[in-house]
């Protein structure tokens, strides 16, 4: 059981280290617009607000496949990457890591148990082609164990509620896709 502690506590960092896709590279930094709860004054258009809850709502789908899979260890690992369930919802690196991930507690008879606790905290920027937000996790209830013995797993000590930098960028088919995922377990949320 050590060697899968180790090998888990390996993985979730790179799970939720910054990851960028190379397909939206080109995508500028710098916000052009800024939440009133980041900025006082500067507020975001009917447009863009609608925009960041279409975008955020594709992300509560994503979480949402990526547990389901996560606790049931079932995940459906078509040959065409594009007809697997994260595709519609990820991208790049992210959507690369969150199945890496699957397919490691899969390997290694890993489940999660409980469900995180997502909430957006705030926008910090908005493009035409870029959305960076803030949300808070809450893994309290969360618990990742070997599905023989019924033990747990998980790495002892970790902060269960932290802010996490979530950024979607849009691709050329149209879709917001996640694309970064950076968590900062030194803070709380």
């Amino acid at each position: 059981m050590y060697p899968k502690l180790v090998a888990l506590s390996a993985v979730l960092p790179l799970l939720l280290a910054g990851c960028q896709s190379t397909r939206v590279d080109d995508v500028a930094a710098e916000p052009t617009k800024v939440n009133t709860r980041t900025s006082p004054g500067i507020r975001l258009s009917t447009e863009d607000q609608a925009t960041i809850d279409a975008v955020w709502a594709t992300y509560t789908k994503l979480n949402t496949i990526y547990i389901k899979a996560a606790q049931t260890g079932t995940y459906n690992w078509d040959e065409d990457p594009a007809k697997r369930p994260l595709y519609e919802y990820a991208g790049g690196q992210l959507l690369a890591a969150l199945e890496r991930d699957l397919g490691f507690m899969n390997e290694e008879g890993i489940v999660r148990t409980g469900e995180p606790k997502v909430a957006l905290r705030r926008v910090v920027s908005v493009s035409a082609t870029s959305i960076l937000v803030e949300s808070c996790v809450d893994d309290t209830a969360v618990d990742a164990i070997d599905k023989t013995t019924r033990k747990s797993v998980a790495a002892p000590n970790q902060n269960k509620r932290y802010p996490v930098t979530l950024r979607a960028g849009l691709f050329p088919d149209g879709q917001w896709r996640w694309v970064q995922s950076q968590a900062d377990r030194t803070s709380s949320c």
